[in-house]
Formats: structure tokens, C-alpha cells, sequence
């Protein structure tokens, strides 16, 4: 028995959630919905989902308002598990919410760079008010990215941003997320070494794959939308991926696009991009994820790792179901931007 984890009531509760959160007749009401007002009273009446509501007053939200509350769900899933996890099991998990950080820190610096207002912006936070170590009061004090960077010092994020300016902000928005996935990933690996046999290994196993499936992802729009150039591909790329080594990695961020394919498949095994057509790269990614986190089951820390990945997939779902009631989306074709097949 493990002192740092009580397993089986993290087991039982996760089966719990799974089971109510992926109800098939809740989603076919949601994809169902004529607009966002009752999509959100469905919400609402979800008994997992209908918690991150709970301070919500009316069903009268904007599109932007609701998929913070949604994110905020995942934050509130993650900071409910904690309490089933103490020594270096709570503090693997707590490194698992610098992911939500990542989503604020960036729409902050988002901002500043456009010199837009930051009034108001706390409405959109979704990081963890609990376990998070960063002052967020201190950052909106910010007036340029300079500050804002060396506010971050003594963070996990100082060191691949310090060198950050203002034009590199405003040109390189994703280069800037992925330097704090960097962070996120390099903290999550030296966590787990901390963890039991088993669990470290079953961490390694679903982070490495996480990794893997990021990289494609982030070589892949990389190379189709902003016309980077392979050596900076390369540099931004996570290490500790399961299949694509460092050299396999490197021959993705130099290949042509039809070679970027075809070695994508040798490495997972796998064709994602058959699956591709009009679905955005994120949603076949979530796809070939959500498969994944299906076929494999774990007795160890893998159950709460696979769930919070799954928290995310769930997540994405959501809030594209919530744009696609907005603008009107016929039902059949909404299903195809999901990872969660109805």
C-alpha cells in the first residue's frame, strides 16, 4: 500500500466522474442546443461539470465567459484529486496546474504586447488560486514585457523567457507557449522521478506519449502556418518523448511536408493525418490521445494522469461545442471537430 496515495478511493471517484461527465444522452443535448443560454442551463445541470457553475448567477453568458468557467472545470477537477495524494505524489499532480498558469501568463502577456487593458482580466483567469506560487496581483502591475518577464524570476518560466523582448512577443506568440510547455514538461519528468517504481514508470509512459503527440503537433503548425525555419523548430520541441527521440525529432522538424507525414506514421505506428480532412490538427491529436488513455488501464498514479489528460480533451470538446451552438453548426458536422465520438 502506497502512504502517499490512497488508491482505490482515487479509483472509485474517478470511474464516478468519467461516468457522469461523458454521459452520451448529456452530450447529444448539448449538441442538440439552439443556443449558448441553454447549452449553459445544461451545464449547469451536469452534476460534475455544473460544480465550476456553482458562483454562476443566470444561463445569460457570452461565449468567452463560459469557456473560462470550462477551463476553470479542469482546475477544479486537478485541485479535487490533491486530496487523495500527499509528499512527492500531491506535489507531482500540483506541477500538473502550471498548465493552466501557462493559459494566464500568456493571455496576460498577450496584453501587454498589444498595449491593450488589463482591467478586468482576473474575469478570465483559470490557474489554480490555491496551489499557485506566482503573485498574479504583481504581474498585472506590468507595464511592458520587460517587467512582466523579470516578475517571473525564482518561477519554473523566468529562465526560457528571460531573454524575451517586446518584438519577440509580438511576432512569436506560440514560440513563447511553447517555451513555458518546456518548463511544464521538464518540471513534470524530475517530479516523477521522485514517485515509486511503478508509478514512475507509468507517468513516464503517458508523458513521454503526450510529448510526442505535442511535437507533432507543434512541428506540423509550425511548418504550415508560420513558416518557421527547421533550427528554430527544432529548438522549441519538447524533449522526452516515448517514440521520437532526439534524432527522430530532428529529422521531422527538416522534413518536407509529405516526409513530415510519412515519418509521423513510422514513428506512432499510426496514420493521424488520414484522419485529418477539415478537423483541425488539435482535434485528431485529442483523438489519437483519448484512444490511447482507452486502451491502457493503470493500478498506480497512471488512473489520475490519464484522467487529467482526459480533463483536457474534455475540455477542448466543450468549448468547441460552445462555438459551434454560437455560430449555428449543423449537429453532424459539429461532431467531427470533437475527440469524444457521440
Amino acid at each position: 500500500m502506497n502512504p502517499n496515495m490512497a488508491y482505490y478511493a482515487l479509483e472509485t471517484k474517478i470511474a464516478t466522474k468519467k461516468g457522469r461527465i461523458l454521459n452520451k444522452d448529456d452530450w447529444d443535448k448539448y449538441l442538440d442546443c439552439s443556443s449558448v443560454e441553454n447549452l449553459t442551463h445544461l451545464f449547469k445541470s451536469n452534476i460534475e461539470i455544473g460544480k465550476a457553475f456553482k458562483d454562476i448567477q443566470g444561463n445569460d453568458l457570452s461565449r468567452e465567459n463560459l469557456e473560462t468557467i470550462l477551463l476553470s472545470f479542469k482546475t477544479l477537477e486537478i485541485e479535487n484529486l490533491l486530496h487523495y495524494f500527499s509528499g512527492p505524489y500531491k506535489e507531482f499532480i500540483k506541477t500538473v496546474l502550471m498548465e493552466s498558469e501557462i493559459q494566464d501568463l500568456s493571455l496576460i502577456l498577450r496584453k501587454i504586447t498589444r498595449g491593450e487593458s488589463l482591467e478586468g482580466i482576473e474575469e478570465r483567469f483559470v490557474h489554480s488560486e490555491i496551489y499557485s506560487n506566482i503573485s498574479f496581483d504583481d504581474l498585472l502591475t506590468s507595464k511592458n514585457v520587460e517587467q512582466f518577464i523579470q516578475k517571473l524570476q525564482g518561477t519554473p518560466y523566468y529562465n526560457g523567457l528571460k531573454s524575451l523582448t517586446r518584438e519577440d512577443a509580438i511576432k512569436r506568440e506560440f514560440h513563447i507557449e511553447m517555451k513555458m510547455y518546456v518548463a511544464l514538461y521538464k518540471a513534470l519528468l524530475e517530479k516523477a522521478e521522485k514517485l515509486k517504481k511503478d508509478d514512475r514508470k507509468a507517468a513516464a509512459e503517458i508523458i513521454g506519449f503526450k510529448i510526442d503527440l505535442l511535437n507533432i503537433q507543434w512541428i506540423y503548425r509550425a511548418k504550415k502556418y508560420y513558416e518557421i525555419s527547421p533550427e528554430e523548430i527544432f529548438i522549441y520541441s519538447l524533449e522526452g518523448g516515448n517514440s521520437i527521440g532526439y534524432n527522430k525529432l530532428k529529422k521531422l522538424c527538416y522534413a518536407t511536408e509529405e516526409e513530415f507525414k510519412q515519418l509521423t506514421e513510422d514513428y506512432l505506428k499510426y496514420d493521424i493525418f488520414t484522419d485529418l480532412n477539415d478537423a483541425d490538427i488539435n482535434v485528431v491529436i485529442d483523438s489519437y490521445m483519448l484512444n490511447h488513455i482507452r486502451k491502457n488501464s493503470y493500478k498506480n498514479i497512471g488512473t489520475a494522469l490519464s484522467f487529467i489528460y482526459l480533463l483536457n480533451i474534455i475540455t477542448n470538446d466543450l468549448t468547441s461545442i460552445t462555438e459551434g451552438i454560437q455560430y449555428k453548426v449543423p449537429k453532424e458536422k459539429l461532431k467531427g471537430y470533437l475527440a469524444y465520438k457521440i
